[in-house]
């Protein structure tokens, strides 16, 4: 593999395909005569038809759709507004014909891109399976669907159609059965319940989200709450979310942080218990709050620089990584600060600092070099700067992911079709629509779909 890599600035040639050396028709020095004149038109008019891909996925004909998307691109018809139709289609197939356990993992899945997935998802609501509410929910996490028709389940005896029904509770005039749902004995009505809170800002639901905040089972219940809180809080209730912090777990403090700097609740004491613990605390939530400060700007600007350039320094490898995402370059003294960790023995921390450092101008070069010898070695830390590399747009990467493309774990291939999106290949990206696992097709359908909103 590291033959791959020719020194600085050289990788051999990347422009493949998943099966092939060169992309058909960049051949160099090719002449324009007569005849390739009229191949060329030839080829274009060949382009302008349809997908041969199409009719494979509309079957469920993987190994056929794969075939036929080969010479689909070879004929330059994958740009993006055909992919984006290609991967509707195979995602409307995973929903609509998955059965039983499969069938709650693809709409589970299909939360991700809803929005884009809306008429599959209506139609797979009207059946009387596990999936059935669970498609209903999806719709409605989106303000999509017929919250008016569902909250006729409110006393159904199934929990997932009830959790569908307390979801549509999102007025003040739905506020006492809505209050009511968050003390269900199913966890998801009351996490239905208090999104539904989170979407209804009611102040008199205020008493109701501090009980889920302190005493819910569910650890994302207690989230959703603090952070249906944030948008409602008096200075009571922002001393009330500071008496949780002592006992509260992780994430449930990591809410509060961000809830504290919601409009409103930040000039009601928020912006207080943010300082405090920027300077008071370590991890995950003093990084938030580190950002939080920064981004405000002013005299908490440089608490806020103060608690990052601590975080990157000490700390766990996922905290430090974190913290290092947020730096601010551009401050003096950050590049000597990333360059120094970018020699980090420990792999996530050296690709973090080097990403940072490829995306800055003024230290672009010497970080991708280094990102390139990192990614085609056998060292910890390749596969992560193989990522890394795809999201500063270093195209060196292709060879490596097609590699990584032909993988037999799942993880390994889901990482490839992610670094070709972020490298904007939808087309190398899409043939993961006809991948052996219904799990990948599917979430390579809903990355294309919500990219292709961006498009």
């Amino acid at each position: 593999m590291g033959a791959l890599y020719q020194g600085p600035g050289k990788f051999q040639p990347a422009t493949l395909l998943l099966t092939g050396s060169r992309l058909p028709g960049s051949v160099p020095g090719m002449r324009l005569s007569s005849v390739a004149t009229l191949v060329l038109l030839a080829v274009h008019a060949m382009g302008c038809s349809g997908l041969s891909a199409t009719r494979p996925a509309r079957d469920g004909a993987h190994e056929e759709m794969r075939r036929a998307m080969l010479e689909d691109m070879r004929y330059g018809r994958l740009d993006r507004d055909a992919v984006a139709d290609l991967a509707r289609t195979v995602a409307e197939r995973e929903i609509s014909e998955a059965k039983g356990v499969e069938a709650v993992q693809r709409v589970q899945q299909a939360r991700a891109c809803a929005r884009e997935l809306e008429d599959v998802l209506e139609q797979r609501s009207e059946g009387a399976d596990k999936a059935a509410p669970l498609a209903a929910m999806a719709l409605l996490l989106v303000d999509r669907g017929d919250p008016d028709a569902w909250r006729s389940h409110l006393t159904s005896m199934d929990p997932d159609w009830r959790a569908v029904a307390v979801r549509t509770l999102t007025t003040s005039e739905h506020g006492e059965p809505r209050r009511r749902a968050m003390l269900d004995h199913d966890q998801q009505v009351r996490r239905a319940a208090v999104q539904a809170a989170e979407k209804a800002m009611d102040p008199a639901d205020r008493g109701a989200l501090v009980d889920v905040a302190r005493n819910d089972p569910d650890d994302l219940a207690r989230v959703t709450a603090v952070r249906a809180l944030g948008w409602v809080a008096t200075e009571q209730d922002v001393q009330a979310m500071r008496d949780l912090w002592p006992l509260a777990p992780a994430p449930v403090q990591q809410a509060l942080v961000s809830a504290w700097a919601f409009p409103g609740t930040l000039e009601r004491g928020g912006l207080r218990q943010v300082l405090w613990v920027a300077e008071t605390h370590t991890g995950t939530p003093a990084i938030i709050a580190g950002g939080i400060l920064l981004r405000l700007g002013g005299e908490t600007r440089g608490a806020g620089l103060a608690a990052l350039r601590k975080a990157v320094q000490d700390g766990v490898a996922r905290d430090r990584a974190f913290a290092i995402a947020m730096a601010p370059i551009q401050e003096p003294g950050w590049v000597e600060v990333l360059e120094k960790l970018g020699e980090e023995a420990e792999p996530s921390v050296r690709v973090a600092a080097l990403e940072k450092l490829a995306s800055y101008p003024k230290t672009a070069a010497a970080a991708r070099e280094k990102l390139g010898r990192l990614a085609v070695s056998d060292r910890p830390g390749s596969a992560e700067a193989r990522q890394a590399m795809a999201r500063v747009g270093d195209r060196r990467v292709l060879r490596l992911l097609l590699q990584d493309a032909k993988s037999p774990k799942r993880p390994v291939r889901e990482s490839a079709m992610r670094s070709f999106l972020a490298l904007e290949d939808v087309a190398r990206a899409a043939f993961f629509l006809s991948d052996p696992d219904a799990g990948v097709r599917m979430g390579t359908a809903c990355s294309l779909l919500s990219a292709s909103s961006r498009w």
